[in-house]
């Protein structure tokens, strides 16, 4: 017996360290600079069909990244490499298209600390210069559109009343808000009625049933038609989760 252990005790210094330790942790993820983009057209007949995003702040080496401009919201997105908080939209990959007004869609500036959102491609202001498209920026962020909930654009020029059940929920003129977890009645949906103020009173612009958005998130835009000058209420589901 003590010569068994004479000969097996060398053995069990002799095995590598590695075998005498756990595993090293996985590193953590770390975020990559850039942003998450997911295009979304709203208001258009045509929209743009070959869209690439460029920092406008780059130094002209790198290609503008190709950018999908849907009807609808999924789980797709594009990342984007960024150092400033603009950005230039083109019809080309080429960084010198950022350049060329012919090759311009669009330009936007992105609130501090942006990061991820959905990019809504909207009619531009038709004014002489300006690109054919303006872009707004909506965070798409879990903390600022958190899942069961509706995140409501005021893109109309007038005040809005939303009444869901019997809260009320008044949005100015270009306003956002996100209401979480909203009120619903026994069959967990919302009666809902919309008004605009417009000349001095509040005029019903649209009425109906908003389901619970569950685990999913809903926007809901107000714009003005400008065919019949009046807002009207278009929601949009977003199955992505956050």
């Amino acid at each position: 017996m003590k010569l068994h252990f004479v000969l097996l005790a060398p053995l069990l210094f002799c095995l590598p360290v590695s075998a005498q330790q756990s595993p090293p942790a996985a590193p953590a993820e770390v975020e990559t600079a850039g942003l998450r983009i997911r295009g979304l057209a709203f208001q258009l007949d045509s929209p743009p069909a070959d869209v690439f995003a460029h920092d406008a702040a780059g130094d002209g080496s790198v290609p503008g990244v190709k950018v999908d401009v849907k009807s609808y919201l999924n789980h797709e997105f594009s990342g984007v490499p960024i150092k400033g908080d603009n950005l230039v939209f083109t019809r080309t990959a080429d960084p010198a298209g950022i350049k060329d007004s012919a090759n311009l869609i669009a330009k936007t500036r992105l609130p501090a600390g942006f990061r991820r959102g959905i990019f809504m491609f909207l009619p531009g202001t038709g004014k002489a210069g300006d690109p054919p498209f303006r872009v707004l920026a909506v965070d798409d962020s879990p903390k600022a559109f958190p899942s069961g909930s509706l995140k409501i654009l005021n893109l109309s020029p007038l005040a809005v009343s939303i009444s869901l059940e019997k809260e009320v929920f008044n949005f100015k003129s270009g306003e956002t808000r996100v209401i979480e977890d909203p009120p619903v009645g026994p069959s967990q949906s919302s009666g809902m009625v919309a008004k605009a103020f417009k000349d001095g009173e509040w005029q019903k612009i649209g009425s109906g049933v908003w389901p619970h958005p569950g685990s999913k998130r809903i926007l809901q835009v107000l714009f003005e038609n400008p065919k019949s000058g009046q807002v009207e209420l278009r929601g949009i589901r977003d199955i992505a989760k956050p």
